[in-house]
């Protein structure tokens, strides 16, 4: 094609996008994805050198607003990806995708999700994404915590199952409540309140922690120590597949069998049932491998030493 081709081009569909940005900034996924093809396609390149002149010449962008309109953009294009939409609904202002740009695309869709869970008389603002994005940014956030409310998320019936046929029953869940319990049916159990790291573990242990740091490095630390004291004769213990992490690898190096279930387990609370973002791992620590595999396998992957 001609260079004269190309610029005609080119300048067609500049004008294509400069249409949509024309249009009142009528929605700020267009204009952000508008700016976006522009960037990238270098159509500006002919008649204003840098695309930074051209957000300014053109539009009156600064450098940042044009930069947070295509981060947005970006955001949404994570957030549509997911059929349906996270919790059914997405950002419907810039202000409320905004505070998303700054956390990766697997912790969007995390965070989005969890602002969808949690916002106030199903009302959601801009503010409450910004404390969700916070909350996660300072490890407060989790799939599966012990607060109050809508931070409580319980081990589905199908996973206790198996995890009694493989121990023969639950001596103690160390990080439970007394509604995760009526499922669990562990002899002893600790709640928050409690705080089961205070406590001496024995027996068989199901564990299913809190997933936010410092408490789940807590937990699995703590496991690991009553096991090497000979308190915790078996142990299974479902968290996030999270093999990058101290913890995890801490804990696996006990494991005599792990098992990475195929899909997202789907936790459930009081009033509704969620499946997080991020995959799981069901991790084995006693001498009946065979028994855990038997029991496991139906979830998906095992691998045993």
């Amino acid at each position: 094609m001609s260079e004269a081709l190309v610029a005609t081009s080119e300048g067609v569909r500049l004008a294509e996008l400069e249409a949509t940005i024309e249009r009142g900034l009528q929605t700020f996924v267009d204009v952000g994805n508008a700016l976006l093809e522009i960037r990238d396609g270098r159509l500006y390149r002919a008649q204003y050198g840098t695309f930074e002149l051209y957000c300014r010449e053109r539009w009156g962008f600064s450098n940042e607003n044009a930069r947070r309109l295509m981060r947005s953009a970006e955001v949404m294009q994570v957030l549509e990806a997911e059929t349906p939409p996270i919790g059914g609904v997405l950002p419907t202002t810039e202000s409320q995708a905004r505070p998303l740009t700054a956390l990766p695309p697997d912790a969007q869709r995390e965070a989005w999700q969890r602002a969808v869970e949690t916002a106030p008389d199903g009302k959601m603002t801009a503010a409450h994404v910004q404390r969700v994005v916070d909350e996660q940014q300072s490890g407060g956030m989790a799939h599966v915590g012990h607060n109050s409310g809508d931070n409580e998320w319980y081990t589905p019936a199908d996973y206790i199952d198996a995890a009694c046929a493989v121990m023969g029953g639950i001596d103690l869940d160390p990080a439970s409540s007394e509604t995760a319990n009526q499922v669990v049916g562990a002899a002893t159990f600790y709640t928050a309140r409690d705080d089961g790291l205070l406590h001496e573990w024995r027996g068989n242990v199901w564990m299913n922690p809190p997933y936010a740091q410092p408490l789940i490095q807590q937990f699995c630390d703590k496991l690991v120590a009553e096991v090497r004291a000979g308190n915790v004769t078996e142990a299974i213990v479902l968290v996030n597949n999270a093999t990058e992490t101290r913890w995890f690898q801490g804990i696996a190096t006990y494991a005599s069998a792990i098992c990475f279930p195929l899909g997202r387990v789907r936790f459930w609370a009081p009033d509704k049932i969620s499946a997080p973002l991020q995959g799981q791992a069901v991790l084995y620590i006693g001498l009946n491998t065979d028994d855990f595999r038997n029991n496991f396998e139906p979830f998906g992957m095992v691998f045993a030493r």
